[in-house]
């Protein structure tokens, strides 16, 4: 089973890839994703990953090294190119038994 960490990491790596399946992978069945809409399950979160490669257009994200807080694990970002240029946040995600149960994204302002 994947630490937390390892498991956060991972999905960090998926983000990069691009692709929505790889991007929810590592959430369970029953996880929520809170940001500006909560998306409820595994479904609902890779239907909202399929919409990110093109709201990202050139852009990439750039990931600080995620951190523990707690029993979450927190991960700043900031988005470099593209249409949303400089848009920054944090998310936090609790992990339970090697899955992603809980994503919530405080974004620092504007949103890509």
């Amino acid at each position: 089973m994947r630490d937390p960490l390892t498991t956060v990491k991972e999905h960090l790596d998926a983000v990069h890839t691009g692709n929505p399946e790889a991007m929810a992978a590592d959430y369970a069945a029953d996880a929520v994703l809170v940001r500006d809409v909560t998306y409820r399950g595994r479904d609902a979160i890779t239907g909202y990953f399929t919409t990110v490669p093109e709201r990202l257009g050139d852009g990439r994200v750039e990931f600080a090294e995620p951190r523990l807080e707690g029993a979450l694990v927190a991960v700043a970002w900031t988005l470099r190119g593209g249409l949303g240029d400089g848009a920054s946040g944090t998310d936090r995600f609790e992990v339970a038994d090697g899955m992603i149960v809980r994503q919530t994204v405080t974004l620092d302002g504007g949103d890509f």
